[in-house]
């Protein structure tokens, strides 16, 4: 049976060795890739890859690098990607955990900017403009 995220962080705090610990929480691990989580977006959206690459403003062929999990992106490439389908926040720290960069936190002032571009589906030039409007570093290139 899958365990809550705070049942885990329990166990794995009160325990004295974690040897055998992953062989018996299989089923409370997700072990889903970047790549996975991008495919199971766009089936969710009905969007094809080609079209959120283009709208995240990225190079056709480092997309779709990106999508096959041979490129490892920043943090600015996959938040460009949830603009580019668009995602919703909660899908965007999802995709920025799955990527291996800090999810969007409130108390960032950059990231409440971000938060608000994608709750009002602003496209990457809008949030770039956002941004700047705001004195905030605009999503990289």
């Amino acid at each position: 049976m899958k365990q809550s995220t705070e049942e885990l962080k329990n166990e794995i705090t009160a325990s004295d060795s974690l040897e055998n610990w992953s062989e018996d929480k299989k089923d409370s691990i997700d072990e889903i890739t970047l790549a996975e989580y991008l495919k199971r977006m766009l089936e969710i959206h009905n969007i094809s890859k080609i079209n959120v690459i283009s709208n995240a403003q990225l190079d056709t062929t480092y997309g779709y690098q990106i999508f096959q999990g041979k490129k490892h992106p920043s943090r600015d490439i996959l938040l460009k990607i949830a603009f580019g389908f668009p995602l919703t926040v909660d899908e965007t720290n999802h995709l920025l955990y799955y990527g291996n960069v800090g999810t969007l936190y409130p108390r960032v002032k950059r990231d409440a900017y971000i938060m608000f571009a994608l709750h009002q589906k602003y496209t990457v030039i809008q949030a770039n403009d956002y941004l700047y409007e705001h004195n905030e570093r605009t999503l990289s290139i």
